[in-house]
């Protein structure tokens, strides 16, 4: 029997694990401890489906359980590590208390699952009093779907019932960003103490690297010869804790040229970076590119910066820091480059997400082509 009571009145889950093959002998996976039998078959039916790779229809199966061997196809697959974290947050703040007492995923419906979308657009985000927004709802339910999914695989069950919910429709906001003017006007108030702060943003304003990008950059990624900067890497934070890893997509990996000024401005803070952490580093081409001190900056510490300067200044238009990506293809689309230069500096997967984003900026070229109508009718 697959799950007993044992002496010390817990359960216990004793699975055959077939025989050995020199020995002849049945092997047998055991696992102590289980205060409910509930636990126990939830225990049973994990090991069977992850240890012992059985799959069997028809099976009494749980979110969690769902949810662990999605993980493990995640890590065969090699996700990246920021990835794995955002999609924990999700499921850690929103799915798994609300499908907690759920003991038999085959039986939810559609009407459950819409119900819990409904949920989620009643809910309030963490450390706001604003409800969660239509784009994180609808991560939220793409998660949800790809846990279903694992155990349509498996056999588990026949449908996934949340197949059929589509996304909310999200509403495009206005986009924001700066003009060289208005830009200029920012650079101004900044003090010569947080000169390495002005210097990341003329970089970001200049190159259209994420935040998380520029903080990963190290002065081996810049060849002065070729003025240009080499994107391998990107920070990102969990549980406040900093990390580093690849790029957002394989396209994020990329060279950009920058122009002679910034180089110029580049090269001399990296003599002055030098002078000033000389006694703390062997390695000064380690150096993260804008620190100032022994201790590297942080997305959370720029946020805050950014935040304090650009209140110096109430007659500014306000923008977020991803605002700066946008202001550079404002200002590569202003020089009149096409959609193809824009996707290779901004670093997207598709060229779809950047007409996307940016059609909209372009000039429209039916006057143009009125113009020569008119000259040719």
């Amino acid at each position: 029997m697959a799950i007993r009571k044992g002496k010390d009145g817990n359960w216990v889950v004793d699975i055959s694990n077939g025989f050995d093959p020199i020995t002849l002998k049945q092997r047998r996976l055991v696992r102590k401890g289980y205060k409910t039998k509930k636990e126990a078959i939830e225990a049973e039916h994990y090991l069977r489906s992850v240890e012992l790779k059985e799959r069997f229809y028809g099976a009494k199966i749980t979110i969690p359980i769902l949810y662990e061997l999605l993980k493990e196809e995640d890590s065969i697959n090699h996700r990246k590590a920021s990835y794995i974290n955002t999609q924990d947050n999700n499921y850690n703040k929103h799915i798994k208390d609300y499908f907690s007492k759920v003991d038999n995923v085959g039986k939810l419906t559609y009407e459950d699952i819409y119900q819990f979308r409904e949920h989620l657009r009643q809910k309030v985000a963490k450390n706001s009093d604003r409800p969660l927004s239509t784009n994180t709802i609808n991560k939220i339910m793409i998660l949800l779907k790809k846990i279903f999914d694992v155990g349509l695989r498996k056999g588990y069950y026949s449908s996934n019932p949340a197949k059929l919910i589509k996304k909310l429709p999200i509403e495009k906001t206005k986009m924001q960003f700066w003009t060289v003017k208005e830009f200029q006007k920012f650079l101004s108030l900044f003090e010569p103490e947080e000169y390495n702060i002005k210097l990341l943003f003329t970089v970001l304003f200049s190159t259209g690297l994420r935040l998380g990008e520029a903080l990963a950059l190290t002065w081996q990624d810049i060849n002065f010869s070729s003025n240009t900067i080499h994107i391998t890497k990107s920070v990102y934070v969990n549980k406040g804790v900093t990390h580093i890893s690849t790029t957002k997509t394989k396209a994020g990996t990329r060279r950009i040229v920058i122009n002679k000024k910034l180089s110029q401005e580049l090269q001399d803070w990296e003599k002055q970076q030098k002078h000033l952490l000389e006694q703390f580093t062997n390695n000064s081409l380690t150096l993260q590119v804008f620190q100032n001190s022994p201790i590297t900056i942080t997305k959370n510490a720029i946020e805050k910066q950014f935040k304090k300067i650009i209140e110096r200044d109430n007659t500014l238009k306000k923008i977020r820091i991803h605002d700066f990506r946008h202001s550079h293809a404002s200002l590569l689309i202003n020089q009149g480059e096409d959609y193809l230069v824009v996707k290779e500096r901004l670093g997207h997967a598709s060229i779809t997400t950047t007409i996307d984003t940016y059609s909209h900026l372009y000039p429209s070229k039916q006057k143009d082509l009125a113009d020569k109508l008119d000259e040719l009718l």
